[in-house]
């Protein structure tokens, strides 16, 4: 998985993926549950959770795009070895699951708050 995500980094960018978690995706997401949810207290808390949902993407792109920058100075560097190339993947793997189980809490926290009709509206249609 991790290497998907670093070819889909070199290929497209940070978000160039289409099964991975983007602002476009949150922001739709966003937009679709203010539509649908009419309850200002869960809409707020919605909107709190997307946007600790966006903190999350961003931090883990910079990361991404930082190990990045340093595999791609590794890769065109004859002298380069290989065991610090796996140090920094590591690294990054254990951002990505740390990264990975916050968002499943937010994910959570997002859908207790919707009723199961609300989060079929949502999305309905994805």
């Amino acid at each position: 998985m991790l290497a998907a995500l670093l070819v889909a980094f070199f290929l497209g960018g940070a978000a160039a993926s289409g099964a991975l978690l983007t602002e476009d995706m949150l922001k739709d997401f966003s937009h679709r549950a203010e539509q649908v949810v009419v309850d200002p207290e869960r809409i707020d808390a919605i909107t709190k959770e997307v946007a600790s949902l966006h903190d999350e993407l961003k931090v883990f792109n910079k990361a991404l795009a930082k190990t990045g920058n340093s595999l791609k100075s590794n890769y065109t560097d004859h002298s380069a070895d290989a065991a610090g190339m796996q140090e920094e993947l590591d690294a990054l793997n254990s951002a990505w699951v740390a990264a990975q189980s916050r968002v499943l809490d937010h994910r959570f926290n997002i859908r207790d708050q919707m009723t199961p009709e609300e989060w079929q509206a949502v999305f309905a249609g994805k």
